[in-house]
């Protein structure tokens, strides 16, 4: 699922929204998506968004989403500030890894038995 954000707003594919519980024609803003942070994650994601914003080169966070009472583990991956980008754009994916991360909890009950 390809991100594209702009310094005020957001852009998804229709996969994104489905992810992230979110009917398309709400305004997808960083604020709307937090909603749906686990809250324990709450503030290092809005911290690492901070982050990107500022910094020049690549960042990436790992998190988790509540989604209709279920767990998504994502990571966030793109490329920061930098002078290259033209009309304040910056691309970035999100991996939903919840099927792998579903899998290592599993084995590790197996392995404590």
């Amino acid at each position: 699922m390809v991100v594209e954000r702009r310094v005020t707003d957001l852009i998804m594919d229709g996969q994104g929204f489905a992810l992230w519980n979110i009917h398309q024609s709400e305004a997808l803003t960083l604020e709307r998506l937090s909603k749906n942070i686990h809250p324990a994650d709450k503030n290092r994601v809005r911290a690492a968004a901070t982050a990107a914003r500022a910094l020049v080169g690549r960042h990436e966070i790992d998190f988790t989403i509540l989604v209709v009472g279920d767990v998504r583990w994502l990571s966030a991956r793109g490329q920061g500030d930098d002078a290259r980008i033209q009309d304040r754009k910056v691309m970035g994916i999100l991996l939903d890894f919840t099927g792998r991360k579903k899998a290592e909890k599993s084995h590790e009950l197996l392995q404590a038995k």
